[in-house]
């Protein structure tokens, strides 16, 4: 990030870099939410869900043949993302210029 100050470094490269970071990378967790993102890739979405899948029907099958259970199954709970990103804002770098005239609709 000291590559931004120094002028090496443009924002929107910053931008575009965390764009691409690893899911369970910190920044990623803090766009998603929070901490409690931390760690939850689409991998361990799927798991959590096929998981939480395999214990209904299990239940779900016991129940079809006649048996009892002594409770229902407990889903596996999984943070949720949120939906929207940060725009990027870059009109207050030192080095943004205002359009031209005749690249504004008007």
């Amino acid at each position: 990030m000291a590559d931004i100050w120094r002028g090496t470094l443009a924002p929107r490269r910053v931008w575009n870099l965390s764009e691409h970071l690893p899911e369970d990378a910190a920044l990623a967790a803090s766009l998603a939410g929070g901490p409690e993102h931390r760690g939850w890739t689409l991998q361990t979405y799927l798991l959590a869900h096929l998981l939480n899948s395999v214990r209904f029907a299990d239940a779900n099958n016991v129940r079809v043949n006649g048996g009892k259970l002594k409770s229902d199954p407990k889903p596996v709970q999984t943070p949720q993302p949120k939906t929207e990103r940060p725009a990027l804002n870059l009109s207050r770098h030192p080095l943004a210029q205002p359009l031209p005239d005749k690249y504004i609709r008007g």
